[in-house]
């Protein structure tokens, strides 16, 4: 398949898959999530003092984060390739009465946005969806004003193997050769498929200085202790949900999320 094809099949899968996805995945709109279950900015303050600062956010989703940000003083925009996750999107913010700017468009081309636009680049579970990281990564560099911050939270390339739950560990097969997954949402057989691109910490990390970017932190987070926590402390993890949960042992041995923070160098 051809780029053009793979992101037609993003898009099409997320479209489908966005009124499930909202409906049962638990995100919080009062803190920015960088993965299921595990802390998020009000614990890690990756992204620093937001007020009057031009967050752009990309995958967006149902644009939690923006609202988040949009909550704490930030002049949020968020992008999402899904029409159906921006129309999720524009309800939520008219009920949570926030004003984001949002934007049904490709992450890999933001021809819309001038050089050096935006102080602040955020992207929860996103990249792991696009076809041309290099590609996305530079016009992602391209509107960061020189000394902004990028902070790109991704699925873990050990997230791509088995887990094997008699033995209560991973079937590592092989690292150098991670697969694309070809996935139907929880419970669907049928329809359309999502496509996750699996990538090396390495090459994640070497496309990012490769286009300009300065890699300050690496946290590869473990999630919260839910098994001791009560149902007002779950309430306050900014993105959870039952499936999520179900996969406590195996997140709990083996990192899902990988987040990058990065500087575009001056």
């Amino acid at each position: 398949m051809t780029d053009s094809h793979l992101k037609r099949a993003v898009m099409a899968g997320w479209d489908e898959m966005s009124d499930r996805y909202q409906r049962h995945a638990v995100i919080s709109t009062n803190d920015v999530h960088y993965g299921p279950l595990i802390p998020g900015e009000k614990d890690f303050r990756l992204l620093g003092d937001v007020r009057g600062k031009r967050v752009l956010e990309l995958a967006c989703g149902a644009a939690q984060n923006s609202i988040a940000l949009a909550k704490w003083g930030a002049c949020a925009t968020a992008v999402d390739l899904s029409p159906n996750q921006i129309a999720h999107a524009r309800r939520l913010a008219t009920s949570e009465s926030v004003d984001v700017a949002l934007v049904q468009a490709d992450i890999e081309r933001l021809t819309m946005f001038p050089d050096t636009l935006f102080d602040i680049i955020l992207s929860s579970n996103g990249i792991e969806f696009v076809t041309d990281i290099e590609g996305s990564l530079r016009e992602w560099h391209r509107v960061l004003r020189p000394g902004g911050i990028a902070v790109i939270s991704t699925v873990h390339p050990l997230a791509a193997f088995e887990w094997d739950e008699g033995q209560g560990s991973l079937l590592v097969g092989n690292y150098f050769n991670l697969p694309v997954e070809v996935w139907h949402d929880v419970g669907e057989t049928e329809g359309q498929r999502g496509l996750t691109f699996f990538r090396t910490i390495e090459e994640t990390f070497s496309t990012l200085t490769g286009v300009g970017f300065s890699v300050q932190r690496i946290l590869e987070p473990p999630p919260h202790p839910i098994h001791r926590m009560s149902d007002a402390e779950k309430a306050k993890i900014p993105y959870r949900g039952a499936i999520w949960e179900s996969d406590y042992e195996r997140m709990s041995k083996v990192p899902f999320n990988i987040i990058y923070v990065a500087r575009k160098r001056v």
